[in-house]
């Protein structure tokens, strides 16, 4: 009988949700760097959000002896979903700053590295047989590599002569989040 997961209408999946509708938004409001940056920091708010509720939940309900129903855990609806929205949404700021912002072409690669990495590696691993679920759940260094993603964006959005520097800061610390990943699935036990 499978796990019981969280129901998809929970506070933490709606809040990991409404990156969604957010990377449509970013077409909407990319000519104006300002209101793009406002929108990119709800989005990264939302993201610490989700987390958090869903950890309060699970400690919640393991107080009171209920099922954690995979909240905030591996394998639990959250773990992939959180990570989904994100790159939906990281991917869609990157094209609409890539469109409205016209950067030099080499500097989109560096910035959006994890993403051209990580997202064939994980397809690859998915499609494995009898693969072992892949761990997705964000950690120390995919964090900072969303973060540095941002602060590479924003510096085109200003123009700052600093753009390549955050461009190869943020590809550095990406390849380093998509080893992380990477040896969390090597190190994952393969099913008997």
């Amino acid at each position: 009988m499978p796990r019981e997961q969280e129901p998809i209408v929970s506070l933490p999946n709606l809040l990991t949700l409404v990156r969604l509708p957010m990377a449509v938004a970013v077409w909407l409001v990319a000519p104006w760097p300002w209101v793009l940056f406002g929108l990119m920091a709800a989005a990264a708010a939302s993201d610490m959000l989700d987390g958090w509720f869903a950890r309060r939940m699970r400690a919640r309900r393991q107080a009171q002896g209920l099922p954690t129903r995979g909240l905030g855990e591996k394998g639990g609806r959250g773990a992939w979903l959180d990570p989904l929205c994100d790159k939906t949404f990281v991917v869609s700021v990157i094209l609409a700053v890539w469109v409205f912002y016209d950067p030099p072409w080499w500097l989109i690669p560096l910035i959006g590295a994890r993403e051209i990495l990580l997202v064939p590696l994980v397809l690859a691993w998915r499609l494995k047989p009898g693969h072992a679920d892949l761990d997705l759940r964000a950690g120390g260094s995919g964090k900072l590599a969303t973060v540095m993603q941002f602060a590479a964006l924003w510096s085109i959005l200003l123009g700052s002569a600093y753009a390549p520097a955050w461009g190869v800061v943020s590809a550095v610390i990406g390849l380093v989040a998509v080893f992380e990943y990477a040896w969390r699935g090597v190190k994952e036990k393969e099913p008997a």
